[in-house]
């Protein structure tokens, strides 16, 4: 057999080797995310440590990626019990022509109330407190009502969800509905789909955003990576949202 096609073999059987090996490994045993906006039921578990690093791009119609604007969060999350965590966010922001800044300081905390399964629908709780950079401007306080139904590899998401700026009402506050379908390929591999709308109120007026999109999950045993898009739907909805998160078991 000649050398040149006894090389592709070997790297054919190599590369059959290296996607067999990650397609089995078992999946991470951390706080891992399919959809982009919607958080799904999970906490991390007691004692678990865990890094997320995440990346948000916000790209207007006019003008497309070349005006998009940046978002990255860096989060430690630390599971106090199997059903409780805690997070705390540094967040950094960037505009178009502009140069990167520290956005906020964000502390989440999330409980689920019940074992998977246990009710028709399960529940979890999340709450977080935002302290912006910028002194002048207020705290924001958002609430999430995290639902969840399994259908063996299958799972319907919805979350719930209301921001406010507590003794600045004058400054109007936001309510979101975020609803996704996931599909577990393996338990390595998750592909989802998802809708959301964004429901901002200020001075009595109500501008409405609706996104619609896909997203992909990978899971090794010590890390996990998520990716999502949302395309804006409407004209008040003109922007393309992309999201991705990495995280890395400590």
């Amino acid at each position: 057999m000649p050398r040149a096609v006894r090389l592709r073999m070997r790297i054919r059987i190599g590369l059959t080797m290296l996607l067999g090996s990650a397609l089995l490994a078992p999946s991470a045993r951390a706080d891992r995310r399919t959809m982009i906006r919607a958080y799904e039921y999970m906490t991390q578990p007691q004692d678990n440590l865990e890094l997320e690093l995440w990346n948000d791009v916000s790209a207007p119609v006019a003008g497309g990626f070349d005006q998009a604007s940046t978002l990255q969060r860096i989060e430690l999350e630390y599971g106090l019990t199997d059903h409780w965590d805690l997070a705390l966010y540094h967040v950094f922001g960037q505009d178009p022509g502009a140069s990167l800044r520290f956005d906020s300081w964000r502390l989440e905390t999330r409980y689920r109330l019940f074992e998977k399964n246990v009710l028709p629908v399960d529940v979890m709780l999340y709450f977080e407190v935002e302290r912006p950079a910028n002194f002048s401007e207020p705290w924001v306080i958002e609430e999430k009502l995290i639902l969840e139904k399994d259908f063996g590899r299958f799972a319907l998401v919805a979350n719930l969800v209301g921001e406010q700026k507590p003794f600045h009402g004058n400054q109007g506050y936001e309510w979101e509905i975020d609803a996704g379908a996931r599909y577990e390929v393996v338990p390595q591999l998750r592909l989802g789909a998802e809708f959301w709308t964004i429901q901002e109120t200020a001075g009595g007026v109500t501008v409405g955003s609706y996104y619609l999109g896909p997203a992909v999950s990978f899971a090794s045993s010590k890390l996990w990576v998520q990716l999502g898009a949302g395309f804006g739907i409407g004209e008040s909805s003109g922007a393309t949202f992309v999201r991705s998160v990495l995280g890395i078991n400590l």
